[in-house]
Protein backbone atom coordinates (compact mmCIF):
# COMPACT_ATOMS: atom_id res chain seq x y z
CA UNK A 1 0.00 0.00 0.00
CA UNK A 2 1.20 2.94 -0.91
CA UNK A 3 1.52 5.64 1.96
CA UNK A 4 -0.50 9.13 1.51
CA UNK A 5 1.64 12.24 0.23
CA UNK A 6 1.47 15.14 1.68
CA UNK A 7 -2.09 17.66 1.02
CA UNK A 8 -2.44 19.03 -1.87
CA UNK A 9 -1.94 23.02 -2.16
CA UNK A 10 -5.15 24.54 -2.79
CA UNK A 11 -4.74 27.95 -5.41
CA UNK A 12 -6.12 31.01 -3.64
CA UNK A 13 -9.69 32.70 -4.94
CA UNK A 14 -9.51 36.35 -5.58
CA UNK A 15 -12.72 38.51 -5.68
CA UNK A 16 -12.68 42.14 -6.25
CA UNK A 17 -16.00 44.61 -6.65
CA UNK A 18 -16.89 47.99 -5.63
CA UNK A 19 -20.13 48.62 -3.75
CA UNK A 20 -22.63 46.38 -2.90
CA UNK A 21 -22.39 43.41 -5.08
CA UNK A 22 -23.08 39.51 -5.38
CA UNK A 23 -19.59 37.85 -6.67
CA UNK A 24 -19.46 34.95 -9.07
CA UNK A 25 -19.87 31.56 -7.42
CA UNK A 26 -16.71 30.37 -6.06
CA UNK A 27 -15.65 26.09 -5.65
CA UNK A 28 -13.99 24.94 -1.88
CA UNK A 29 -12.74 21.57 -1.35
CA UNK A 30 -14.45 20.84 1.79
CA UNK A 31 -12.69 21.54 5.59
CA UNK A 32 -11.11 24.86 6.79
CA UNK A 33 -11.70 27.87 4.50
CA UNK A 34 -10.18 31.18 5.52
CA UNK A 35 -11.40 34.76 4.18
CA UNK A 36 -9.33 37.29 4.29
CA UNK A 37 -11.57 41.04 2.81
CA UNK A 38 -10.38 44.11 3.18
CA UNK A 39 -12.31 47.48 2.22
CA UNK A 40 -9.56 50.18 2.87
CA UNK A 41 -11.71 52.97 1.81
CA UNK A 42 -15.11 52.51 3.18
CA UNK A 43 -16.90 55.13 5.10
CA UNK A 44 -19.98 53.14 6.26
CA UNK A 45 -20.91 49.58 6.49
CA UNK A 46 -18.58 47.21 5.56
CA UNK A 47 -20.74 43.95 5.26
CA UNK A 48 -19.63 40.31 4.02
CA UNK A 49 -22.00 37.16 3.86
CA UNK A 50 -21.18 33.92 3.04
CA UNK A 51 -24.09 32.35 0.91
CA UNK A 52 -24.59 28.63 0.03
CA UNK A 53 -25.00 27.82 -3.99
CA UNK A 54 -29.01 27.99 -3.56
CA UNK A 55 -28.73 31.13 -1.71
CA UNK A 56 -29.46 30.62 2.03
CA UNK A 57 -26.85 32.36 4.16
CA UNK A 58 -24.05 30.50 5.93
CA UNK A 59 -22.66 32.85 7.97
CA UNK A 60 -21.76 36.72 8.30
CA UNK A 61 -17.89 36.99 8.03
CA UNK A 62 -17.64 40.79 8.44
CA UNK A 63 -20.05 43.76 9.62
CA UNK A 64 -18.08 46.77 10.72
CA UNK A 65 -18.45 50.80 10.01
CA UNK A 66 -15.16 52.15 8.23
CA UNK A 67 -12.16 50.98 6.97
CA UNK A 68 -11.65 47.58 7.51
CA UNK A 69 -8.97 44.23 6.43
CA UNK A 70 -9.48 41.11 8.69
CA UNK A 71 -9.64 36.94 8.07
CA UNK A 72 -12.09 34.53 9.72
CA UNK A 73 -11.93 31.53 9.30
CA UNK A 74 -15.04 28.38 8.31
CA UNK A 75 -15.63 24.81 8.42
CA UNK A 76 -17.25 23.95 5.00
CA UNK A 77 -18.83 20.97 2.92
CA UNK A 78 -17.25 21.18 -0.43
CA UNK A 79 -19.45 22.51 -2.96
CA UNK A 80 -20.14 26.09 -4.28
CA UNK A 81 -20.65 29.67 -2.40
CA UNK A 82 -21.16 33.09 -3.37
CA UNK A 83 -20.64 36.05 -1.09
CA UNK A 84 -22.94 38.96 -0.45
CA UNK A 85 -20.71 42.19 -0.18
CA UNK A 86 -22.40 45.13 1.70
CA UNK A 87 -19.85 48.53 0.61
CA UNK A 88 -19.43 52.15 -0.12
CA UNK A 89 -15.78 51.78 -1.95
CA UNK A 90 -13.81 48.83 -3.94
CA UNK A 91 -12.94 45.62 -2.34
CA UNK A 92 -11.01 42.85 -1.94
CA UNK A 93 -11.59 38.79 -0.44
CA UNK A 94 -9.04 36.18 -0.59
CA UNK A 95 -10.07 32.71 0.16
CA UNK A 96 -8.02 30.24 1.08
CA UNK A 97 -7.92 26.77 2.15
CA UNK A 98 -4.74 25.82 4.20
CA UNK A 99 -3.71 22.11 4.16
CA UNK A 100 -0.14 21.49 3.66
CA UNK A 101 0.90 23.81 7.29
CA UNK A 102 2.89 21.98 9.63
CA UNK A 103 1.85 22.45 13.06
CA UNK A 104 4.06 24.01 15.84
CA UNK A 105 4.01 22.52 19.04
CA UNK A 106 3.40 24.60 22.47
CA UNK A 107 4.19 27.04 23.98
CA UNK A 108 2.86 29.30 21.30
CA UNK A 109 2.60 33.18 21.35
CA UNK A 110 0.55 35.05 18.95
CA UNK A 111 0.08 39.01 18.15
CA UNK A 112 -2.14 40.66 16.00
CA UNK A 113 -4.41 43.62 15.40
CA UNK A 114 -8.09 43.02 14.02
CA UNK A 115 -9.70 39.87 13.11
CA UNK A 116 -7.14 37.38 12.72
CA UNK A 117 -6.81 33.53 12.00
CA UNK A 118 -3.45 31.88 14.14
CA UNK A 119 -1.98 28.50 13.65
CA UNK A 120 -1.82 25.68 13.19
CA UNK A 121 -0.35 23.86 16.12
CA UNK A 122 -0.71 20.86 18.33
CA UNK A 123 -1.92 20.53 21.97
CA UNK A 124 -2.43 16.94 23.60
CA UNK A 125 -5.19 17.91 25.96
CA UNK A 126 -6.48 20.76 27.21
CA UNK A 127 -4.02 24.21 27.37
CA UNK A 128 -4.28 27.25 28.86
CA UNK A 129 -5.06 30.55 26.73
CA UNK A 130 -3.47 33.91 28.28
CA UNK A 131 -4.80 36.45 26.73
CA UNK A 132 -4.84 40.50 26.32
CA UNK A 133 -7.13 42.93 24.05
CA UNK A 134 -6.91 46.56 23.76
CA UNK A 135 -10.16 47.58 21.77
CA UNK A 136 -13.42 48.70 22.33
CA UNK A 137 -15.69 45.89 20.49
CA UNK A 138 -15.98 42.57 20.76
CA UNK A 139 -12.80 40.40 22.17
CA UNK A 140 -13.66 36.50 20.75
CA UNK A 141 -11.24 33.70 20.89
CA UNK A 142 -12.62 30.35 19.54
CA UNK A 143 -10.30 27.29 19.10
CA UNK A 144 -11.42 25.33 15.68
CA UNK A 145 -9.51 22.17 14.27
CA UNK A 146 -7.87 21.49 10.56
CA UNK A 147 -11.67 21.31 9.37
CA UNK A 148 -12.65 24.55 10.36
CA UNK A 149 -15.37 22.84 13.03
CA UNK A 150 -15.54 24.62 16.34
CA UNK A 151 -13.63 23.31 19.46
CA UNK A 152 -14.01 25.80 21.80
CA UNK A 153 -14.79 29.55 22.90
CA UNK A 154 -12.15 30.79 24.85
CA UNK A 155 -12.85 34.24 25.27
CA UNK A 156 -15.93 36.45 24.75
CA UNK A 157 -15.52 39.88 26.20
CA UNK A 158 -16.12 43.67 25.62
CA UNK A 159 -13.18 46.18 24.95
CA UNK A 160 -10.03 45.96 26.78
CA UNK A 161 -9.33 42.40 28.55
CA UNK A 162 -6.82 41.03 30.89
CA UNK A 163 -7.82 37.27 31.86
CA UNK A 164 -7.00 33.14 31.21
CA UNK A 165 -8.85 30.49 30.21
CA UNK A 166 -8.20 26.42 29.39
CA UNK A 167 -9.53 25.44 26.84
CA UNK A 168 -10.75 22.25 25.85
CA UNK A 169 -10.31 20.34 22.94
CA UNK A 170 -11.28 17.23 21.65
CA UNK A 171 -9.46 13.67 21.83
CA UNK A 172 -7.45 14.66 18.64
CA UNK A 173 -3.85 16.34 19.41
CA UNK A 174 -4.36 18.78 16.49
CA UNK A 175 -3.91 20.66 14.51
CA UNK A 176 -6.23 23.40 15.61
CA UNK A 177 -6.50 26.92 15.37
CA UNK A 178 -7.58 30.33 16.75
CA UNK A 179 -9.94 32.61 15.20
CA UNK A 180 -9.74 36.04 16.65
CA UNK A 181 -12.21 38.70 16.77
CA UNK A 182 -11.45 42.06 17.31
CA UNK A 183 -11.32 46.02 16.49
CA UNK A 184 -8.11 46.26 18.81
CA UNK A 185 -4.21 45.19 19.33
CA UNK A 186 -4.14 41.66 20.68
CA UNK A 187 -1.55 39.48 22.22
CA UNK A 188 -2.36 35.59 23.21
CA UNK A 189 0.31 32.66 24.69
CA UNK A 190 -0.84 29.34 24.49
CA UNK A 191 1.09 26.77 26.78
CA UNK A 192 0.12 23.13 28.45
CA UNK A 193 -2.37 23.73 31.87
Amino acid sequence: MKAAGPAPTIAPISLAGSGQQTSRKFTVAGGLTEFTSSCADCDANFAVELLDATGNEVDLLANTIGTYTGTTAEGLPAGDYLLNVTADAAWNITITQPRAVSPVALPQAYNGKGDKVVGPFNAGGPFKVDGTNSGQANFAVKVIDANGDDVDLVFNEIGDFTGSDVAQTTFSSGPYYLVVTSDGTWRLALSNP
